[in-house]
């Protein structure tokens, strides 16, 4: 209306490029880690006692096309780490990391979880570490805990890690492993799942280990922390988890909507992928649920059906049966993950009639919290690989 003369214009509908998914967009140079460089990588990470390297490993970083929780194109960005000398053709194997906060901790900038792929290609694994949506490279928030986009963009890796392995002269053998602790635990179940429901005619999973993952996120993991709200020791990892969920359950207009208002000029800056989870977590108040504004809050305490509630349970990964080979392995003096939810989801796999599935604490007798979990953990699906592997 300000303008000295009236302009019209046309909007038109433009029908998007359906996804390559799998495609390769870019990769690095492989970096080459001795057996001498390994075997300090395996004492740094406490896992020397069980791993003794074989090969010398090659590290490289690559992006890949996959599609966003809406079936939409996007970037993602993984590391593949390979061993290198070994003779004849070589399994693949998904690592899935936990959660981290900053974008730059994903695993293809070689940091994090960094000694447990290195550990897996030094005996002979092909490995592939995704970064995840909203992580590493890849724009925009990373989708927390939501486990379907967790498992396109962990196939949609394995893809290209066949691509990578065919120009490095890398030979595989068809089988194909899945290991991931905490959230990686959770993805991995959710790779299981989708690999089983939409892919067999291209990978045939040999083997899984999803250890210490929220599989029932909507019963026994958000009613566990109701009962007592004050006393979770994380209460950093709830924010991620409604920005991931807001615009795919259509939560709210935006964040602000959601958020209490103290939290909104608090908390809301520092969700942003540069900003550590002890910055999050200092933020937050000791009942995480806190941070919703409070009409929402009272519903989400009382009501099953709330939006957020309904979100959560979506996420749950125990409604199928696993066909392939599954070791759970979770510590029962869990008080992150707590143990409950590999136990929901044991009880459902066999009452469907799985064959293969086993649930272990790995720390027993003793009661292992969440963090010292991971290094028993990490040592049963290893030897357990081993058993298995060509």
């Amino acid at each position: 209306m300000t303008l000295r003369s009236p302009r019209f214009y046309r909007v038109m509908a433009e029908t998007p490029a359906p996804p390559q998914r799998g495609k390769l967009l870019s990769n690095g140079s492989p970096v080459h880690l001795s057996t001498n460089v390994l075997r300090r990588i395996m004492v740094d990470w406490s896992i020397s006692a069980f791993v003794t390297p074989i090969f010398p490993v090659g590290t490289l970083r690559f992006t890949y096309e996959t599609i966003d929780p809406f079936g939409l194109p996007i970037l993602a960005s993984a590391w593949l780490v390979f061993p290198q000398g070994a003779p004849g053709s070589l399994p693949l194997l998904s690592l899935q990391h936990g959660t981290f906060f900053l974008k730059s901790d994903a695993k293809s900038t070689d940091s994090g979880e960094y000694g447990f792929a290195a550990a897996f290609a030094t005996l002979g694994y092909v490995t592939v570490v995704p970064d995840y949506l909203g992580m590493g490279g890849s724009p925009g928030y990373q989708t927390y805990n939501h486990a379907r986009s967790g498992a396109t963009c962990v196939v949609d890796a394995l893809r290209c890690a066949r691509t990578l392995c065919v120009s490095n002269g890398l030979a595989l053998n068809g089988q194909v492993f899945l290991f991931g602790y905490s959230q990686g635990g959770q993805v991995t179940m959710a790779t299981h799942r989708e690999l089983e429901t939409f892919h067999t005619n291209e990978f045939t999973l040999t083997a899984s280990a999803p250890c210490a993952g929220a599989y029932d996120l909507g019963g026994v993991t958000v009613e566990g922390i109701l009962a007592n709200p004050s006393s979770y020791p994380t209460p950093a990892f709830f924010p991620p988890i409604v920005a991931a969920y807001l615009p795919i359950y259509d939560l709210a207009g935006t964040l602000e909507e959601i958020l209490a208002e103290r939290y909104r000029r608090t908390l809301l800056p520092l969700l942003d992928g540069f900003h550590t989870g002890t910055q999050v977590g200092a933020a937050m108040p000791s009942d995480m649920f806190r941070i919703l504004r409070p009409d929402f809050q009272a519903d989400f305490r009382t009501n099953a059906n709330n939006s957020l509630r309904l979100a959560l349970s979506d996420n749950n990964l125990y409604e199928w049966t696993p066909r392939a080979p599954m070791k759970m392995f979770h510590c029962q003096g869990d008080q992150v993950v707590i143990f409950a939810n590999s136990q929901v989801a044991y009880q459902s796999f066999t009452n469907r009639g799985a064959c293969c599935v086993e649930l272990i604490d790995p720390g027993a007798p003793n009661q292992l919290d969440h963090g010292p979990c991971s290094i028993p953990s990490l040592h049963g699906a290893m030897a357990w690989f081993q058993q298995l592997k060509h």
